[in-house]
């Protein structure tokens, strides 16, 4: 009987209590509510990255694609325009873009070596010299009932023999005094810059050209031409080297030295967001800032012209 008593206290002592089961219980919901909130925090950064990673990775290809046009574009002195800068431009067609106005359109001739190199038949396209065309769009990049409007960059190639016959001129009359036919160069529609065949990257909110040119004066601060003191891009002033200086106030026929090129991109998160301006309490600014980064680089004018 005694061996029995003492067998039933010693179990007695090794018995959890009520108070201690609880205790337990509320250190344990403590400690896995810490884990899904600690890993909830480790996926956003991660979703995050991953997206800022991919948008990078696209506006990298098309920061190496514009500097190798500016590089080995084609530039004479025959009063003929071959290179042109247009800004501001709204990113989307009839105005009311979500982000900012602070935009160029980008026009010039380079041996682009992307170009077509046979037509639809399998004939060798003869010539290198392409007419080539940049634009950052706010639109639809693909067709569909449900496409999305989203932001991207747009580049257009036009094949040699085709650029030759209908974009290039001479004399006092033709399609290269200016680079703004509607037909040749237009920004939206058919056949345009930003036809969805001419898609280059997306998530790029900002696409600015700043062109430098040599100083009239020695020794006087080499500054952009097309901008503000303040860093603007000048409302209404575009640039371009060569045309009718008489029909087209943007002509300069000055030495070009170097252009800064300056790309703004947001992961989809930001462009989410962006997308719902308005909604949200978050700025524009702030978005981009969280979200976004800044590539700039500055690409010298290799050939001087003719």
């Amino acid at each position: 009987m005694k061996t029995l008593q003492h067998r039933t206290r010693s179990a007695a002592k090794r018995a959890f209590t009520l108070i201690e089961i609880m205790v337990a219980t509320v250190i344990m919901v403590v400690l896995v509510g810490l884990v899904i909130q600690i890993t909830s925090e480790v996926l956003k950064v991660w979703t995050r990255s991953s997206g800022k990673l991919s948008a990078n990775a696209e506006a990298r290809i098309a920061l190496d694609l514009i500097t190798q046009d500016l590089e080995t574009a084609v530039f004479r002195n025959n009063g003929q325009q071959w290179l042109r800068v247009e800004a501001p431009k709204n990113t989307e067609q009839g105005g009311g873009s979500l982000y900012t106005d602070q935009t160029v359109s980008l026009k010039l001739f380079s041996p682009a070596l992307d170009r077509p190199k046979e037509d639809a038949a399998g004939v060798a396209i003869p010539g290198d010299i392409c007419a080539v065309g940049y634009r950052l769009a706010y639109k639809k990049s693909y067709s569909g009932v449900n496409a999305p409007d989203v932001y991207a960059l747009y580049r257009r190639v036009v094949d040699p023999k085709v650029t030759f016959n209908d974009y290039l001129g001479s004399g006092s009359s033709g399609p290269q005094l200016t680079l703004v036919d509607p037909t040749l160069w237009a920004d939206f529609g058919d056949n345009s810059i930003t036809d969805e065949a001419n898609y280059l990257a997306g998530n790029i909110i900002e696409f600015k050209i700043l062109i430098y040119e040599q100083p009239a004066t020695v020794g006087a601060l080499v500054v952009p031409v097309n901008v503000t003191p303040a860093g603007e891009l000048k409302e209404d002033l575009n640039y371009a080297y060569g045309g009718d200086p008489d029909t087209d106030s943007a002509v300069s026929t000055n030495q070009l030295l170097y252009a800064d090129v300056i790309l703004t991109v947001v992961s989809d998160a930001g462009l989410e967001m962006l997308n719902n301006l308005g909604k949200i309490p978050e700025s524009a600014a702030e978005i981009v800032q969280q979200h976004g980064d800044t590539f700039m680089r500055r690409v010298n004018f290799m050939a001087h012209p003719l």
